[in-house]
């Protein structure tokens, strides 16, 4: 193996020196002994060096032992575009020593300081479907292989019931008829597709609540192939969203689901941000954290468990769907800020080049009370916190609201609080997403409808002018009404008055709204059990539905 390990660093070496040779003209091609025709004009000499994926191997003897993270493991996909980090562990006696890696042409090395290693891959790769990429780890004495990786985008699927709501559970629902609703208890194996499952239901031994974090993946969890076997306990958002994309774009996706039931953003958040935001208070009897909200106990052990292991990890973005135990006024008020706060710290740990990942949010559907039986509990009043999750979008750059206003009106259901229309709100975030990033033929008005963009009031604050984007060739009403259904005017920041304002779209981007009273902010889709078409008709030209939001003046 040592000799192995020789030659690959001869190699390296090798395509150093071909690099340095061809920058001086110095190569064993014949020359051209033509006189170059002149230029009008010196051509200037590039900004950037061009990235070529090898490094200088650094002057410094090899680890005779190390550990590779388990977050990266064969069958993942690495994030395109971006430089990938890998990282590990040695024993403090390694300090100083190296550990080298190899993959698609690109030679790197990193020095183990303070007992641990980083590995970054530096030049940006394109998506990539090929197997048979393998990852080597090495030093002389020790290689760790990581097989057959792919090249596309990464995505973390984070939330509570509904993005923990699987593969088993659309399946049981939905008709098994239904090919584009992935009806079918098969899925198609060949597709680029990997999944990384990790959830509150497979525990890990760190204390909950506390500020210790898991470096690394400590439930088992590993990358694996989409399967139906591997994709039955899966998040069904996330797998129907990375198929969504896959099939459309052929870019392979990976997605790591983090899910916890019940659980309220207080447990999702960091330590950083657990104490900014001041989402948890520490219980000297309990000696953890404690949170707020529906099933709330201990704060911050979802980030700290599952979440911290992938930290530096690069991605496309995240997928989010959670809110419904923050639906308490208390809990609303702070959400958005607390939400933004968090995407921002993760923005500042996981990629080097795009730091400014997209973010995906649910907006949640229409839900209806159930009053017959034992299934009451699965009513919940999330109107409120639907509508000001909506404020996400303009006070986070790069997010993008999952619209669902038009998905679910089952009345008759038993538990619209998990309704199965995970399918039709995953194919529309794939759509915002092959919108984001250029792919697929879609643009963001045939992807999404109207989304917030800014509001202005008059000077006695009794009118206020709506300006939407993603409106297509201009804002209308669904069902053909001169009157825009589902505006609340607010009376005092995020109080609504149930009664409705008067609504007209004034503009092809604009709507204008009066009340009879001084408007203290606005809100749209605020209620429940609004569905689009009856209770609210807002729409673009492409007939897709606004965005719910709630907005103080």
């Amino acid at each position: 193996m040592k000799k192995i390990r020789i030659l690959s660093m001869l190699l390296a070496v090798a395509m150093l020196l071909g690099v340095a040779a061809c920058s001086t003209g110095n190569t064993d091609e014949p020359k051209n002994t033509e006189p170059a025709e002149p230029t009008e004009e010196p051509t200037e000499a590039p900004t950037e060096v061009p990235e070529t994926g090898i490094d200088d191997p650094l002057p410094l003897e090899y680890a005779a032992d190390f550990t590779v993270a388990k977050a990266f493991t064969k069958d993942m996909v690495v994030q395109r575009g971006e430089h990938i980090r890998v990282w590990g562990w040695a024993d403090e006696s390694e300090n100083g020593k190296k550990v080298s890696g190899e993959f698609m042409g690109m030679f790197t090395e990193a020095e183990i300081v303070d007992g641990e290693w980083v590995l970054t891959f530096k030049k940006k790769l394109a998506a990539n479907a090929e197997p048979g990429n393998n990852m080597r780890i090495y030093t002389d004495t020790k290689e760790v292989v990581l097989e057959d990786i792919l090249v596309g985008d990464v995505y973390m699927c984070i939330g509570q019931s509904n993005c923990a709501y699987s593969m088993a559970n659309h399946w049981q629902f939905v008709d098994k008829n239904d090919a584009e609703k992935y009806g079918m208890k098969t899925i198609d194996k060949e597709l680029p597709i990997r999944l990384h499952y990790n959830t509150a239901g497979a525990p890990t031994k760190l204390k909950r609540g506390t500020t210790d974090v898991n470096k690394d993946v400590a439930n088992n969890s590993k990358w694996r192939k989409a399967t139906t076997a591997v994709a039955n306990p899966f998040t069904a958002i996330g797998y129907m969203f990375a198929a969504d994309y896959v099939k459309a774009t052929g870019v392979p996706v990976g997605v790591i689901e983090i899910d916890g039931n019940g659980l309220p953003i207080g447990a999702f958040v960091s330590n950083e941000v657990a104490e900014k935001c001041k989402t948890d208070t520490f219980n000297s009897k309990k000696k953890y954290y404690v949170t707020s909200g529906v099933n709330a106990d201990a704060g911050r052990y979802m980030y700290n468990e599952y979440m911290y292991p992938f930290e530096r990890m690069a991605m496309a973005g995240i997928i989010w769907y959670q809110g419904e135990s923050d639906f308490t006024e208390a809990l609303t008020a702070k959400y958005v800020v607390t939400f933004c706060e968090l995407m921002n710290y993760m923005r500042g740990t996981h990629n080097l080049i795009n730091k400014d990942f997209a973010v995906y949010f649910v907006e949640f559907p229409s839900i209806y009370p159930n009053t017959t039986g034992a299934s009451q509990w699965a009513y919940m009043d999330i109107g409120k916190i639907r509508a000001k999750m909506g404020e996400i979008v303009t006070k986070l750059p790069n997010s993008y609201q999952i619209v669902s206003s038009d998905v679910w009106a089952d009345k008759t259901y038993w538990n619209s609080l998990h309704p199965n229309c995970k399918a039709e709100q995953a194919l529309r975030g794939a759509k915002i997403a092959m919108a984001v990033n250029g792919e697929g033929g879609m643009t963001m008005e045939k992807a999404t409808g109207p989304i917030i963009e800014s509001i202005t009031y008059s000077s006695d604050g009794k009118t206020a002018t709506v300006k939407f984007k993603n409106v297509g060739d201009g804002l209308k009403t669904i069902d053909g009404d001169s009157s825009v259904k589902g505006f609340l005017g607010l009376v005092a920041d995020d109080t609504l008055n149930k009664k409705e304002v008067t609504a007209k779209i004034t503009g092809k981007d604009t709507v204008e709204v009066k009340a009879s009273y001084e408007l203290k902010g606005l809100a749209y889709n605020a209620i429940s059990e609004n569905y689009f078409g009856v209770e609210i008709n807002l729409a673009n030209s492409e007939g897709n539905p606004a965005g719910a939001f709630m907005i103080n003046r």
